[in-house]
């Protein structure tokens, strides 16, 4: 599958009027800002590159490697379990420089993809290496990450997150739009192992991005406390703070099923609906419509109805996504757009929860637990998920995939509806959580 004109010409008009046509934004408009619109490219084009590993990776496992249900649910779980072992890592966050830990850590993500594709080329390409290489770019996720997010929390500042997410979710949304063709055209022309080289070229040009910008760093107090103490703040913030509380148990939830999700989705598209890489690239693409059309719309539904309502919804409406990809079958007329379908309305909600959760936690935090809040908050989130991906994934082998998929869907519905009636209205978090125990 080649990129179509159309694609080209739609990632043409988005970059010709953000380049261009800048100076036509408002005055104050994040579009006008220099240090975020490098942020933005490296968003966007890491994103870009993610989406060939995002189809690349599922099908060097099912095509080269035939792996089984559970096999992909204890790659999902590779790819969980440094988020449990990277705790102590928001204290290295909260005294270091986050721009500089993105670079890096950037830099390392491209360095363990590079893996992939040396594996195939020297014969040794195996379950266990992907297992690896995926713990190794979730470790990167996990630590580099983070310091990326407290890094545009300090760089737009609390008044403007909802918009700066909004604002990066579209550029991720643009890239998972053009990506997918893109991803079939690599897959297609170099085969999946070495598809993946894209994306470490993405990473690359990533870190340089996130280099050139020019930010004065709000500079940490020489710490105290040990830290073993400091990390038992990030602990106690959550603990006290009941939105932090609360959403540790619906976003616990929220990955356990998005992750199982998203490890099956390629098994159940190739074995049981018969559909190719070209097909897969349809699905990805209409799912990452749906991702772009909710980052259009959060910030106007999140003034509209508020962030704990807008959340909580776009959970629900990712469930019935879910619902609606189990029901196909390898005889329907259009399968692949039913099931791209069923992803567009999915990727819609996961945008309108994702944007609203990550908003929601750095406004209540104090600043000077930002790094400890991200890593501890995906810590507790994470710490049971890979159980749960690792379950699910060996209930795809002994019930059917439909089963699951649908078992997903109707849970998701119910821990939205839960959210809407859980979530307190929030407010930020009070200094005396600074103070251990």
């Amino acid at each position: 599958m080649r990129i179509a004109p159309a694609d080209w010409q739609v990632l043409l008009e988005y970059v010709v009027s953000l380049i261009m046509f800048s100076r036509w934004f408002p005055p104050g408009s994040l579009w006008r800002d220099a240090a975020f619109m490098r942020v933005f490219w490296s968003n966007t084009l890491s994103m870009l590159g993610t989406a060939v590993t995002q189809m690349a990776l599922p099908l060097t496992a099912v095509q080269f490697l035939h792996a089984s249900a559970t096999q992909m649910g204890l790659l999902a779980a590779a790819q969980l379990v440094p988020f449990i072992l990277s705790l102590p890592a928001g204290v290295w966050i909260d005294r270091s420089s986050k721009r500089r830990m993105a670079v890096w850590f950037n830099l390392l993500a491209a360095f363990g993809l590079m893996l992939i594709p040396a594996g195939y080329l020297a014969g040794v390409l195996s379950m266990p290496l992907l297992y690896l290489v995926g713990a190794m770019i979730s470790t990167t996720e996990a630590i580099g990450g983070s310091a990326a997010q407290v890094f545009v929390t300090q760089l737009v500042g609390r008044d403007r997150l909802v918009e700066a997410n909004g604002k990066l979710f579209g550029a991720t949304s643009v890239a998972m739009v053009i990506g997918p063709a893109f991803a079939a055209s690599m897959v297609a022309l170099f085969g999946p192992p070495l598809a993946i080289t894209m994306d470490a070229a993405s990473f690359v040009i990533a870190a340089v991005l996130i280099g050139q910008v020019r930010f004065a760093e709000p500079q940490s107090p020489a710490p105290n406390a040990s830290v073993w103490q400091q990390t038992h703040e990030g602990l106690l913030l959550v603990w006290h703070t009941p939105v932090l509380r609360v959403l540790v148990v619906v976003v616990f939830g929220w990955i356990t099923l998005n992750d199982s999700f998203r490890a099956l989705y390629v098994l159940f598209a190739t074995r049981e609906l018969g559909l190719s890489a070209g097909h897969i690239a349809l699905i990805n693409t209409l799912g990452a419509v749906g991702g772009l059309l909710g980052s259009m719309l959060v910030h106007r539904l999140e003034r509209r109805f508020g962030i704990r309502a807008t959340l909580a919804w776009g959970i629900v409406l990712a469930g019935l996504g879910y619902l609606c990809y189990a029901q196909p079958t390898a005889t329907w007329i259009g399968v692949s757009i039913w099931a791209g379908l069923a992803l567009m309305i999915q990727d819609a909600g996961a945008t309108l929860y994702v944007v609203n959760y990550l908003s929601l936690r750095q406004a209540v935090t104090p600043d000077a637990l930002l790094g400890r809040m991200v890593v501890t908050m995906r810590f507790l989130t994470i710490l049971f998920a890979p159980l749960g991906t690792i379950a699910i994934g060996h209930a795809g082998d002994v019930f059917g995939l439909r089963v699951v998929f649908i078992g997903i869907g109707v849970v998701c519905v119910v821990l939205g509806l839960a959210a809407s009636r859980w979530l307190p209205t929030h407010t930020r978090a009070p200094e005396a959580a600074l103070v251990t125990e």
